[in-house]
């Protein structure tokens, strides 16, 4: 038994009960001496009165001589003692001694030693007396007394104490061995009693201690008797009152995390001794942090954390800007934590990157302020020219056609921006309709190329169609892709230098790729990731550089049809936007992959049209199973709906540059 408080208990019992053992055998030891040789003092008086009163008898002549002798040599052998007859002096008269071999020298010093006591008539009883010859001794003494009371003479008996002790040293060791015994079984009775109670403690502690690792499955044992099964059964309880609490508190902490952890805003909380308790993995992405111990891991100026112990130590909630490299701005919204008590806990704060939002207010204000602009320019130089014209002022009819023709340059100007604003609100709010039909790429591409070739020949622009492969048909919306590519042209003209070169490429793969490249300015890097956002200009000193719509339009159009766009330029190099175009799939199951494909995401509610049921050269089967000898469509055609007001008689129209 390892139990500290089984052995400190048993060692208290046995401790106690060795004591005990041991005062009462030293008492023994050193009482029962004397408690017996007063016992034989008591023992022998009686015997010393007999031997007095046979000698009174004797002296009063009512025995012989010869039956005094006889009968006090029977007294002194059944005492076992010298026994002495002095007179009143003192002298031994008679002496008989049975067992010692004592002299009567030594015997007359014990007598003249008591004699004056006996003279005066009282009756010695003393112990520890040394005669030599004998050793210790034991002395009775009586005086003996005439008719007159008159003490005439004494009688002693001496006995060896030896003999006494010697008669009750069996006693003691059988005492001692009883004691012995009773200790060795009582230590064995204590001990199992002390292991019975002592047991259930140290199974218990055993448990606490596993409790307190977090073992909440462990159990005791209840069926004990008394406060140890009450016990048993308060710690079971507990075990489940923990086990359930420690369960809340975890699956609280786990959402608490999961919320944290999925803010997009970083998160940082302290107590209210400064040290941090929590922080979310968007701050450390924040702050390019990947190991955190302490909260100057995060952030190395102290002035955010003496902010954080002021709105602790006061309790108002303070926001701060706190500036990063490459003209970020975070936003630190700091806010104490308070118990329903009202006693502040902690602090919390949340840091918040308003970089992307200064940025779209910035773009906001910035392209109001452009559409107000471009807006009021035409209609101001429309006004301009009206005015004269309304007063009379222009006469010559080569002047007022001049005029008529810069009014309505400067009217398609603002109908373009206009239309550039329509089309987009109608892509954002889903109105806009997309049909997918068969097209033939190259054709389009030809198309494109002759509707810019005397446009870029006037800028001294070389402008080439790059169409290297059989396989041009496709299946997307005919009018949406020349839209995105009317785009991207006007946009390679405007930035592309004379004597600079436009390709219009198309590449065949998994899906086709149509790519417009040029070797104009370029775009810088920094703006890259913002080129397709909304009312984004990268030039924005240029005044006939647009309203920053048409990427945006484009971006939106291929998604819509779900397809992607995307740019790679070099600065004074050129840009290179390329875009993808499903390919066209012949006589696959209707529900098979080529419709899957066709229906990808953000191309779900495009309809099907076939504008050819025959098959025509070039076009490719898909690698699905084919029905044999089906000539069906795709998919059915569904409903026509109102299309928008840019299509004409089921035509393809031809965006304006």
């Amino acid at each position: 038994m390892k139990s500290i408080f089984f052995r400190r208990l048993l060692l208290v019992m046995v401790a106690v009960m060795l004591f005990s053992s041991i005062s009462m055998s030293v008492a023994y030891g050193v009482f029962s001496n004397d408690l017996y040789v007063n016992m034989k003092l008591e023992e022998m008086l009686p015997k010393v009165e007999a031997i007095t009163q046979l000698e009174e008898e004797h002296r009063n002549r009512e025995i012989s001589d010869a039956a005094f002798v006889r009968m006090a040599e029977a007294y002194m052998k059944t005492i076992g003692a010298v026994s002495v007859i002095a007179d009143s002096a003192g002298n031994v008269q008679y002496m008989k001694d049975l067992t010692y071999g004592v002299s009567e020298d030594a015997v007359s010093g014990v007598v003249s030693l008591y004699a004056g006591r006996l003279v005066a008539g009282e009756t010695v009883r003393a112990s520890g007396v040394y005669v030599e010859g004998i050793g210790y001794t034991i002395v009775v003494g009586m005086p003996m007394q005439d008719g007159t009371g008159n003490v005439i003479g004494s009688v002693l008996v001496l006995k060896d104490i030896k003999e006494i002790t010697d008669s009750i040293r069996p006693m003691r060791l059988m005492m001692y061995s009883f004691v012995a015994a009773s200790f060795a079984l009582i230590i064995v009775i204590l001990s199992w009693s002390v292991s019975r109670t002592t047991s259930p403690l140290h199974d218990m502690s055993e448990a606490a201690i596993k409790i307190s690792k977090g073992n909440f499955e462990i159990r005791m044992n209840e069926t004990q008797a008394g406060e140890i099964g009450v016990l048993a059964r308060a710690l079971n309880k507990l075990c489940e009152t923990l086990s359930s609490t420690i369960y809340q508190l975890r699956f609280e902490k786990s959402q608490l995390d999961q919320v944290l952890q999925g803010l997009t805003d970083g998160v940082a909380a302290m107590d209210g001794t400064g040290e941090l308790t929590h922080c979310n993995s968007a701050l450390l992405r924040m702050f390019g942090v990947v190991n955190v111990t302490r909260r100057e891991d995060i952030i190395s100026d102290g002035m955010v954390w003496r902010t954080f112990d002021e709105v602790f130590d006061d309790g108002a909630p303070q926001t701060i800007t706190y500036p990063l490299p490459g003209d970020k701005t975070i936003w630190i919204t700091i806010s104490p934590v308070v118990t329903d008590d009202g006693i502040r806990t902690g602090v919390v704060g949340l840091f918040k990157d308003m970089t992307e939002m200064e940025r779209l207010e910035n773009t906001r204000r910035e392209y109001v302020a452009n559409v107000s602009h471009e807006l009021r320019t035409p209609l101001t130089a429309v006004r301009g020219l009206l005015e004269p014209l309304a007063d009379g002022m222009v006469q010559q009819e080569e002047d007022r056609m001049r005029y008529y023709k810069i009014m309505l340059h400067e009217v398609e100007r603002l109908s373009r921006l206009i239309s550039d604003m329509l089309i987009l609100s109608r892509l954002q709010s889903g109105t806009e309709y997309m049909e997918a039909s068969r097209v033939n790429l190259c054709e389009l591409l030809d198309d494109l190329v002759n509707s810019y070739i005397r446009a870029a020949e006037q800028k001294g622009i070389h402008l080439v169609k790059d169409c290297r492969t059989a396989v041009v048909d496709a299946l997307t919306d005919p009018d949406r892709i020349e839209q995105v590519l009317v785009i991207l042209l006007d946009n390679a003209m405007r930035y592309t230098p004379e004597g600079g070169t436009i390709t219009l490429r198309l590449r065949s793969g998994e899906k086709f790729l149509i790519s417009v490249e040029d070797n104009g300015c370029g775009i810088p890097e920094k703006d890259l990731p913002h080129i397709f956002e909304r009312f984004y200009k990268v030039d924005k000193s240029r005044g006939e550089g647009g309203t920053g719509l048409g990427l945006s339009i484009a971006k939106y159009i291929m998604d819509k049809l779900g397809e992607e766009i995307s740019v790679d330029s070099e600065l004074g190099r050129g840009t290179l936007f390329t875009l993808t175009v499903k390919r066209y799939v012949s006589n696959a199951i209707e529900l098979g992959p080529a419709r899957e494909s066709v229906h990808a995401a953000g191309a779900k509610n495009i309809p099907v049209r076939d504008e050819a049921q025959e098959d025509h050269g070039g076009v490719v089967d898909a690698d699905y199973e084919i029905v044999p000898g089906s000539a069906e469509p795709m998919a059915s055609k569904p409903p026509k709906p109102v299309k928008s007001a840019d299509k004409h008689s089921g035509k393809r129209k031809k965006w304006k540059r």
